[in-house]
């Protein structure tokens, strides 16, 4: 397996740190990408319907020697707020024979298949939202980007607010760190 014969690990976070850190770095830039993808995806399907949905992604992780093993990841948004937003996700990672498999989004309910394309994520931020990432990882307040864009500070707050609602993340560094993964900045 991945870990030694007969040990467990309590893991005291919320966050997949210990998984990422087993991820193959090309498979973990994609699996980034296409959660995005797959959330993005499930905005447009109806409140009731989102949890037919999931996410299946092959990918290679470290076992407990330092092999990479294949492993099918399977991502299941199973919750949404009152508001309608996504809250709660369930994350499977299971030992895979068929490596070929691409990372399709399944429709438990009838079975339906649709293929996420592995292509880049320029389409995930808008161009001016990629301008204003770039000077916030250059350091810039949003009084200096509003300066140097010629806009106005609530619009440049404006534009943070959706860099962190369309990249998932709930702070600027974050953003910033997610969004050099993704090739964004």
């Amino acid at each position: 397996g991945l870990a030694e014969r007969n040990t467990a690990k309590t893991i005291q976070s919320i966050w997949e740190e210990e998984i990422f850190s087993r991820i193959h770095p090309d498979d973990l830039q994609e699996k980034h990408l296409q959660e995005l993808r797959f959330f993005h995806f499930l905005k447009s399907v109806p409140e009731k319907k989102r949890p037919d949905y999931y996410l299946i992604h092959n990918m290679r992780m470290r076992d407990h020697s330092g092999r990479y093993v294949h492993i099918l990841h399977r991502m299941f948004y199973i919750a949404s707020h009152s508001n309608g937003s996504v809250w709660l996700s369930l994350c499977l990672y299971n030992f895979s024979m068929d490596t070929s498999l691409s990372c399709t989004i399944l429709n438990s309910a009838d079975g339906q298949t649709l293929e996420l394309e592995k292509q880049n994520c320029n389409d995930l931020l808008s161009d001016r939202e990629k301008e204003i990432l770039q000077l916030i990882n250059k350091g810039k307040m949003s009084k200096d980007i509003a300066q140097t864009l010629s806009i106005s500070i609530n619009t440049v707050n404006r534009h943070r607010q959706n860099i962190l609602e369309k990249l998932q993340v709930n702070n600027s560094i974050e953003a910033c760190r997610i969004a050099k993964e993704l090739h964004l900045l």
